[in-house]
């Protein structure tokens, strides 16, 4: 059985060993049943797209908003360093130099020069070990810093290949409108020439112009989307927006069968939890230090140096001058505050406990939903495909019906308007099926990386 971490109504530092949380027992399968099969060991060359790749590649160079997160990390890790200083004496040098002349009236003047080279350093004795649970805070958030880093890549590849696959949908969709309007340009001259002949009456002709041209503006409409999902491309890669990027109508199958029984423990890969994890555990030390506010603090302070009267003579001077001495500083009274900040760093705990909850079952319900999501997709793609069949044979027919005067204009009209509802259809259903399985592999914390018995 696995086991993940997580808190219950008011879980206090102080009342379990060493920050110890609840532990919940998690399943070791998945609730929804999955086919047999294998993955591929980089779960992008399911897609079999060299372009998308490439794309990723890219913007893990020059996205802006990833180089901000290096930039935090970077930070993150220097206050780690910075605390962790904290656990060794500070050594320090001076020098100091004066000259003095003093006036005795009537007697005339005297000065005075004093030079001085001396090295001092001061070392808080860590007794209670609060510098080292202050350092541990610090290395806590360092590494909760590096899983955001981790979780933002992941994020960032997730929005690009969703972007990507969607402007390949508009692709298709901006085609499929054009083919559309093609077919009523074509079928309108037919029925215009008909209607100077005095075939059909005015009435049809209308309401077959107002059909064409709402198919025109579909293909407007698509092309406008289009343009906007790719320049969301080339912004989400760190690229000048200018759609220069050119992108091809292919759109994977994406069908590889997704082992069954996939161990729960498989979120451990997801670095917004390991990071919720880290967060939890900085949050555990800053609460010990709290506590520890308390108790005094011994310092210990000293200082060797020489001086003379002479800047040539200093080095060489035996005036030697040296301190050793100590210090103990105790709170007595805080108006309070040492408490009140004992209080805070365990609603912060208790807060960062039911966040990482929060994360957890989020985290489960991303997968489940997406397993779920997988057969009913797919079925889904099989249905509209059909449906797209049919729906072309029957435009077909309902033109011939219309020629032989069985059918009115409106038939052949809804019979236009089926056809290329269920075409959109099953090319949104396509992708439906693509981004279902990015959502998946993301929420599995970017794959499946387990080797089959």
């Amino acid at each position: 059985m696995a086991f993940i971490w997580t808190g219950c109504e008011t879980t206090s530092p102080e009342s379990h060993n060493d920050h110890e949380l609840i532990k919940k027992h998690i399943p070791d399968s998945w609730s929804e049943e999955t086919p047999t099969g294998s993955v591929a060991s980089d779960w992008l060359e399911d897609f079999n797209d060299d372009q998308l790749v490439s794309l990723i590649d890219t913007a893990f160079l020059q996205n802006p908003s990833l180089q901000a997160a290096v930039y935090r990390f970077q930070q993150a890790e220097a206050n780690a360093q910075i605390a962790g200083a904290l656990k060794y004496p500070n050594l320090g040098a001076s020098f100091s130099g004066s000259r003095n002349q003093q006036f005795f009236n009537p007697f005339g003047s005297f000065k005075t020069e004093n030079y001085s080279l001396s090295l001092s350093s001061q070392w808080e004795l860590d007794i209670w070990g609060k510098v080292r649970d202050q350092h541990s805070a610090t290395i806590a958030a360092f590494e909760a810093t590096g899983y955001d880093v981790d979780a933002l890549r992941l994020s960032l590849i997730s929005q690009i290949s969703k972007a990507w696959f969607n402007a390949k949908e508009l692709l298709y969709q901006r085609d499929l409108a054009k083919r559309s309007r093609e077919s009523f340009d074509s079928n309108l001259k037919v029925l215009e020439g008909r209607y100077q002949r005095g075939l059909v009456d005015a009435f049809d002709l209308r309401l077959f112009r107002s059909q064409a041209a709402v198919v025109r503006a579909q293909v407007n409409l698509r092309e406008a989307a289009l343009d906007q999902s790719i320049r969301l491309v080339e912004t989400l890669v760190g690229d000048y927006p200018g759609r220069n990027i050119e992108v091809d109508k292919y759109l994977p199958a994406a069908a590889t069968p997704i082992p069954a029984e996939l161990p729960a423990a498989l979120l451990e890969n997801r670095p917004d939890l390991r990071a919720a994890e880290r967060r939890l555990a900085s949050l555990g030390a800053t609460f010990e230090v709290a506590k520890k506010n308390r108790l005094p603090d011994i310092a210990l302070t000293g200082t060797y140096g020489q001086a003379s009267a002479e800047l040539n003579d200093l080095l060489d001077s035996n005036s030697n001058v040296w301190s050793i001495g100590g210090s103990i500083t105790a709170p007595i009274f805080a108006g309070g505050r040492l408490n009140a900040q004992r209080r805070l760093a365990e609603a912060q705990f208790n807060e960062q406990v039911a966040n990482y909850e929060t994360t957890i079952l989020n985290a489960f319900r991303e997968v489940e939903t997406a397993l779920a999501n997988q057969a009913y997709l797919v079925q889904l793609v099989n249905e509209l495909s059909e449906a797209a069949s049919e729906s072309s044979k029957a435009l077909d027919q309902a033109y011939d019906l219309y020629g032989r005067g069985v059918i009115d204009i409106t038939a052949v009209l809804d019979a236009e308007r089926r056809s290329f509802d269920t075409q959109r259809d099953s090319i949104s259903a396509v992708n439906r099926v693509v981004q279902n399985r990015i959502d998946l592999y993301i929420a599995l914390g970017g794959g499946l990386k387990f080797e089959e018995e």
